[in-house]
């Protein structure tokens, strides 16, 4: 799995690997900035709704 992937239309997704778990750092980039929107560590397989939910509505935010 590449170390940043696409989750959604502005939406991108960074994998970081630390000692002894998995983080996700969810962001998008706006006018070659990159604003970080929702970080969490990573408990299962697919990237929980409610995480994924609150990053959206943070990029809905950004974007108003």
């Amino acid at each position: 799995m590449p170390l940043v992937r696409k989750m959604g239309k502005d939406l991108w997704e960074v994998r970081i690997h630390l000692e002894n778990r998995i983080a996700r750092i969810l962001f998008t980039v706006d006018e070659g900035v990159m604003v970080l929107l929702h970080g969490f560590i990573k408990k299962s397989q697919d990237t929980p709704q409610d995480e994924l939910g609150l990053a959206l509505a943070r990029l809905k935010q950004t974007r108003s």
